[in-house]
């Protein structure tokens, strides 16, 4: 399986590098993503859901950095294993700083499908990785339009860990608070 593309994200790459690697940020920009840590240095694990029928489950990810030229490439190795099977794979994004300071994000990757998964098309997990990319691109461009951060997770509308944590703590507050008066 093999995918390439291109994005222009509307902000210049010193404001796009930092949200390609915060963990926080990622769990709102990939589809599905449940949970996404850093566990390394050059290491993040995490959990993407996956709804589609034949593949539907929950996705073990394991993704390392294999090369990074800071602010501008990066190649990543990975797999993600369900019970259905495993996709093991590698890929690399080049960020080019553009003359009206948006960014084009260039991206390109191969994979290979093993267990019960081998047995669908590639094509159709091309069309599936292509369509998480460009949902996840235009959601960090989303954001990336929200206004500047001032560093990892902070400043960005809807995912921030602090906020989710605020919201979560009104809705108790507010449903213990009405049974208590």
């Amino acid at each position: 399986m093999k995918i390439a593309g291109a994005y222009t994200l509307d902000a210049p790459v010193e404001r796009v590098w930092p949200l390609i690697f915060d963990p926080v940020a990622l769990v709102g920009l990939i589809p599905g993503c449940q949970r996404m840590e850093q566990v390394g240095p050059n290491e993040y694990r995490g959990q993407i859901h996956v709804g589609l029928t034949g593949i539907t489950g929950i996705y073990e990810t394991v993704v390392k950095i294999a090369e990074r030229e800071e602010p501008h490439f990066c190649r990543l190795e990975g797999e993600v294993t369900s019970s259905a099977g495993s996709i093991k794979g590698s890929a690399s994004f080049r960020l080019k700083e553009e003359v009206d300071h948006r960014t084009l994000i260039e991206y390109e990757g191969n994979a290979i499908l093993m267990g019960a998964l081998a047995k669908f098309s590639s094509r159709f997990f091309e069309g599936v990785a292509q369509t998480m990319i460009n949902q996840g691109l235009a959601k960090l461009n989303d954001q990336l339009r929200a206004g500047p951060t001032t560093g990892p997770a902070s400043g960005r509308r809807g995912f921030s860990l602090t906020n989710f944590f605020k919201r979560i703590f009104t809705a108790i507050q507010a449903v213990f608070g009405k049974r208590h008066n």
